[in-house]
């Protein structure tokens, strides 16, 4: 006897995902879990929408729960983003841990897409002196401690303009804005991981692109590491200038993972738009503004922990 249609129909989709199971074998490469994870989180959603539909009663798109991490991450993104623009080279000392950004405002040929955009070139966050603390002055002046630091680091590279190799251009520490946030305890965990997946910001690690900007030069470990991208197109720091380091990747291939990088992502360009697509995130009846989950360069090599420069690369 024939099955009805809905009942054929959801037969065939058992089927399908006992082909997908099937097809990924007992031992399945990295890539391939990565591939089947994301696709069956893609039908997830398609499959409760179907249900859905087939609902006499209408289903939200979703239940504001401000205890859940993803909602933390886009709030606090999004206090970020309504933070004023402040010169890193006029950062002061204050207490406070939470999340950062750095933008980018000068000719560099590397960074003529987002020069002078709201997407930033680096995202970051810093973690509080003590993991329980409850006021800024406990959890230590470590937010503007991380900005100077970055403000140190490219004011090295800027220092070494005179001795660029041929095909290299220099940075300039005026030319880089920041947005700081000091938040609650803990919030700049989930924040960072969202302003990540948000912009995908070229010198990241998570973006594969020009990472390094973070890396310490002062353990055995990390000096005999390769010469970060970061390092390579913007050299000067010291003991990245060893000439036992070999590059990890070529200003060309730099060049050619930022602009892939860009054309994934295209830059943001207006602030007010900006905002706007952020809180669209909170909207239940147009549903959650997803981030794109997937690097743009998720299939190109990248940094070990070591290499990026650590946990708050």
């Amino acid at each position: 006897m024939a099955l009805s249609p809905d009942r054929a129909a959801i037969k065939a989709l058992n089927e399908a995902l006992d082909a997908v199971l099937a097809a990924a074998g007992d031992n399945p490469p990295q890539a391939v879990v990565r591939r089947i994870r994301e696709g069956l989180a893609a039908h997830a959603g398609a499959v409760e929408s179907a249900r859905s539909a087939s609902d006499p009663i209408r289903m939200p798109s979703g239940t504001f729960d401000p205890s859940d991490p993803k909602v933390v991450g886009r709030m606090v993104s999004l206090a970020l983003l309504a933070q004023p623009l402040v010169r890193l080279a006029d950062i002061r000392p204050s207490y406070g841990s939470g999340v950062y950004a750095i933008y980018y405002t000068g000719d560099h040929p590397l960074y003529a897409g987002i020069a002078g955009s709201e997407t930033p070139i680096y995202v970051g966050k810093a973690d509080p002196a003590n993991d329980d603390a409850s006021t800024t002055r406990e959890q230590g002046a470590k937010l503007t401690a991380r900005l100077l630091e970055h403000a140190g680091t490219i004011a090295t590279a800027a220092g070494y303009a005179g001795q660029l190799p041929e095909g290299l251009h220099p940075i300039r520490l005026e030319d880089f804005l920041s947005r700081r946030l000091v938040c609650a305890t803990n919030a700049q965990l989930v924040a960072e991981k969202h302003l990540i997946r948000t912009f995908w910001p070229v010198w990241n690690a998570e973006t594969k692109a020009c990472w390094g900007m973070s890396k310490h030069g002062d353990a055995a470990s990390t000096r005999a590491n390769k010469r970060s991208p970061w390092d390579v197109v913007h050299p000067g720091r010291q003991w990245a200038l060893d000439e036992r380091l070999v590059n990890s990747i070529e200003p060309g291939e730099i060049a050619e993972r930022i602009a892939a990088t860009l054309e994934r992502v295209p830059p943001r360009r207006d602030h007010a738009e900006l905002l706007e697509e952020m809180l669209r995130g909170f909207r239940q009846d147009e549903g959650a503004e997803a981030d794109q989950g997937e690097a743009p360069m998720a299939d190109a090599s990248g940094p070990s922990e070591e290499e990026a420069g650590g946990p708050d690369e």
